[in-house]
Formats: C-alpha cells, structure tokens, sequence
C-alpha cells in the first residue's frame, strides 16, 4: 500500500498512476479538498473534514496533526491488512509535516513493514519550513522501520540549468516513483533469486533507519554495468560516495528474458569495487518480460 500524503505525495500518486508501474493499493490523503478532487489515486482520505471544512492546512504542522488526530479510524481502515505501507510525504509544510508522523504510528499498528520517503525542503524556502520538515523527520524515524530521504537542493542535479522549474519537480516525483517500484517489485516479483520481506526487514533494522537510494536503467551492449553507473551517479546516493560506509546493501537487478548470468555478475563484480568488504549484500534477480531489452 502506498500512502501519499499533502501536496507532495499526490503528485508522487500521480505518477505512479500515470505511468503504471506499481502493482499497490493507492491512498490519497489530505486536508485539502480541490487537491482531493483532482488526485488520480483510488483511494481518497479527506483528513478533518468538519475540523478544517476542506482547506489545507496553511503551512501549519499542528493542524495537519490535529486533522490527521481527528481521522485516525479512517486511516486505520484503509491500512489494515498491507504487508508494508510506504508513506510518501513532502516535509515543509502543514499536512505533510503534520500528518505524517501520525500515519507512520498508525500504519505501525497494523503491524506492517513501515517505509517512508519524505522530501525535504529547498534551502530558499526559508528558516521556518526547514524547521518544520526538522521535527517532523526526527519524529518518522522513530515510527517508522526505514527513511529514504530526498532532498530538494539535490534535485537540481537531476536536470539541465536551462529546464524549467516542472521539470525539476517532475523528475523528481518520478525518482521517487522508482524508488517505491524498485522496492515493491523486489519483494513482489517471484525472482530467479528473491529477495523476501525478512531481508529488507534486516537490512533496514541495522540502517538506523537511514537509507540512500539509486536507480539506474540502460540499453545496449554493456546495459548492465552502464545501469549501474546510472544508478551510482543519482544524487542521493552522492555520487556513490556514501557507499564507502554502507552496512548493508539491497541490490535488485531486473531485466528482460534476455538477461544473462554474465551480465548479473558484471554488475555485482563492479559494485563490489564501490562497498567496504564487510558490507552485507543482499541480492535478487528477476526476469521480467516488461522489460524488454532494457
């Protein structure tokens, strides 16, 4: 199940929606009625309906809290029974900042693997919302079993000086639409090699709840190790940088039914270069027709 919370998580919904890739229950949440209206996913939750009577929460994380507060059954019913429950949320503002965290305890509750990918603000946007996404970040790690954490001063890297700002943001939902692919299908898809919810449930417990996300795809002769250079160059893995003091490390490798044992090994021999040698790697390979030559 897929939460996506306040503005932020919508337009991530959006995506998903648009581009077909999750297989996963779809929730909207928000304060915000018109945001609401619009949302593409399934699944709508109008938090505090007679609490804000349809306005968003105006940047203002105590609201967001108190209209999540005041609809907490509703959440609940549309959670229960979901092996794990992604939350996606931008930090900054009120429904986001303010709701989340609640969603986490209640997402918890159900006993489902907890995942969230939260967003944190531009430094441009000011001192206040900064603070704001702060608190909110240090209250979800402690209710949640793992963080991606994308932050929106990194997106810039992502995109050409001369695009426009919506391309900025859509890039950047769609990397987090990869991000909830990659790790959906990992545990969903019946791979050669499978990866199972106990393993993300280790690497995640020893992570202290911080992880860093890369995805890479790629065609031709050398796809595989050039995927791979992909994926390590995404910003939010710093240029593969932060590698060099990784714990534990998830590597999924998917491609159509023409992938090869020798290319899989390719990618793993080069990643190996990247991690110290007592990281613990764990791996899974899939083979999904979808795919095609990619």
């Amino acid at each position: 199940c897929i939460v996506g919370i306040g503005g932020a998580g919508s337009n991530v919904l959006d995506r998903i929606t648009l581009d077909r890739t999750v297989d996963a229950d779809l929730v909207c949440v928000h304060t915000d009625v018109r945001v609401l209206s619009h949302a593409m996913a399934p699944t709508k939750v109008q938090l505090g309906a007679d609490l804000m009577r349809g306005i968003g929460a105006g940047g203002d994380p105590d609201l967001g809290r108190e209209a999540a507060l005041f609809s907490k059954d509703l959440i609940r019913e549309e959670l229960e029974g979901h092996d794990i429950i992604f939350i996606c949320a931008g930090l900054g503002g009120g429904t986001g900042s303010g709701a989340a965290p609640v969603i986490a305890e209640i997402a918890k509750g159900t006993g489902a693997l907890v995942i969230v990918v939260a967003t944190m603000p531009f430094s441009f946007e000011g001192r206040r919302r900064l603070q704001q996404a702060q608190d909110s970040l240090e209250q979800l790690q402690k209710r949640s079993d793992a963080l991606v954490l994308f932050e929106n001063n990194r997106m810039g890297e992502l995109i050409l000086p001369k695009d426009g700002i919506q391309k900025a943001f859509s890039q950047a939902d769609q990397l987090i639409a990869q991000s909830l692919r990659a790790v959906s299908t990992m545990i969903s898809t019946p791979g050669l090699v499978k990866l199972g919810l106990d393993d993300l449930t280790t690497a995640l417990a020893a992570s202290q709840g911080r992880c860093l996300f890369g995805f890479g795809e790629a065609r031709g002769q050398n796809r595989g190790v050039d995927a791979l250079k992909r994926a390590l160059k995404s910003p939010l893995i710093d240029q593969g940088r932060l590698l060099h003091q990784t714990e534990n490390l998830l590597v999924h490798v998917a491609g159509g039914e023409s992938l090869t044992l020798v290319e899989v090994e390719g990618v793993m021999k080069q990643l190996g270069r990247h991690v110290p040698d007592n990281t613990q790697i764990l791996f899974g390979v899939a083979v999904n027709p979808k795919m095609g030559d990619s």
